[in-house]
């Protein structure tokens, strides 16, 4: 009965906005997107100068991580072996005021089944997000095609949801590097993309296919490149992803020192994606897989996103599989202690969430850490 209420809801929904809503979230959203392209380029460039002139504070990594990071390097800690408070939809500033009107109008018709407090969610910058101590960010990406160029904006929904602080993906990636170049012993930072599936002609938006993974390999090569930490580095001598697990031979963390980890997140051309070569040795990113695939040879990076799942499979997966697993500890406006506490002690690496540590800690009710207070801890 309550799937079949939402499914009316979200029906009755889909009609209002159409028909009340949309057109002017459309022309608020063009209109907040060039703000946004402008304030990113403005606040990169206020990076270099800062960084180019050591006028910057350098991150206290043992501080901010809440265990003496050097010592956990000294003692061998391996990559699998810390487990991380990640953030969720790391780009989203809070949406147009239309859009927010509407979700709170779709609230008040479906008695509350809609979220109406859904497009508050607001994250800060990522260099803000590296500066409190998060080490995994998630990044979504839609594929732009113009002629022969093919580059990559960084939004939640195209026409309707385009708030974004790093919009221009490209600049999004040199915002990571210059702040690992400027913090170089840092805990490797994990990136996850998830390419969107959109089509928008008028704006050169295409569906992620094969040749834009290869497009991204590149891009990520060419502006991380010694830092970032290809499946190829990881596995080493090791045949294959999974024998590398089977000899417990994940990389000590001072080897990942400064290091970037990228991602890919389970989408249409992940299988495409694994089949160039299924070692996963010539490939940039590490593919994410789910469940059902949790024994193949190129099995290194699992998504468990709901908290009983990961509660029920964490010791086959973690702990005899040693595999990484990415949960989700809630979702912007739904949270509770049971599914905090639920991945909390799962032992899972890669915890996500919508109310990380913040830059301002002012008027902020709640937010997820683990028990030493930081985004970090060895498990």
């Amino acid at each position: 009965m309550q799937a079949f209420l939402k499914f009316i809801a979200s029906l009755l929904s889909l009609v209002l906005f159409l028909f009340t809503g949309l057109p002017t979230v459309i022309s608020e959203n063009k209109s907040v997107r060039e703000e946004n392209i402008a304030q990113q380029m403005e606040r990169i460039d206020v990076l270099a100068d800062l960084y180019s002139d050591g006028n910057y504070k350098k991150v206290n990594e043992s501080a901010a991580t809440g265990f003496d990071v050097e010592k956990a390097y000294a003692d061998g800690v391996k990559f699998n072996e810390v487990a991380y408070i990640a953030t969720h939809n790391s780009y989203q500033l809070q949406s147009v005021p239309s859009y927010r009107k509407v979700y709170r109008d779709l609230e008040a018709v479906t008695f509350g089944l809609i979220d109406g407090d859904a497009p508050e969610y607001c994250s800060d910058t990522l260099t803000e997000q590296l500066d409190v101590g998060i080490r995994s960010i998630e990044l979504d990406i839609e594929t732009v095609v113009d002629g022969d160029d093919i580059s990559f904006v960084c939004a939640h929904s195209p026409l309707i949801d385009m708030a974004s602080s790093c919009y221009n993906f490209s600049l999004a990636l040199e915002e990571v590097k210059m702040w690992s170049d400027a913090n170089p012993r840092h805990l490797p930072i994990t990136v996850i993309i998830e390419p969107k599936k959109f089509y928008l002609l008028d704006s050169g938006m295409r569906f992620f296919n094969m040749e834009h993974a290869r497009v991204l390999d590149d891009l990520l090569r060419d502006v991380f490149g010694e830092k970032l930490l290809t499946p190829a580095d990881m596995m080493g001598d090791y045949p294959s992803l999974k024998a590398m697990r089977e000899a417990d031979g994940w990389l000590p963390l001072e080897e990942c020192a400064g290091k970037v980890v990228v991602l890919l997140h389970d989408t249409t051309v992940t299988g495409k994606y694994i089949k160039q070569d299924e070692t996963i040795k010539s490939q940039a990113m590490f593919p994410m897989l789910r469940y059902r695939d949790r024994d193949k040879n190129y099995a290194s990076f699992l998504i468990v996103n709901k908290p009983k799942d990961i509660a029920k499979y964490s010791q086959e997966l973690i702990f005899d599989k040693n595999l990484i697993v990415r949960t989700r500890v809630d979702t912007y406006g739904s949270y509770n202690d049971e599914d905090r506490i639920l991945t909390l002690e799962s032992g899972a690496q890669i915890l996500s969430t919508d109310y990380p540590t913040k830059a301002d800690m002012t008027d902020v009710p709640y937010s997820v850490t683990f028990e030493n207070g930081t985004a970090k801890i060895i498990k």
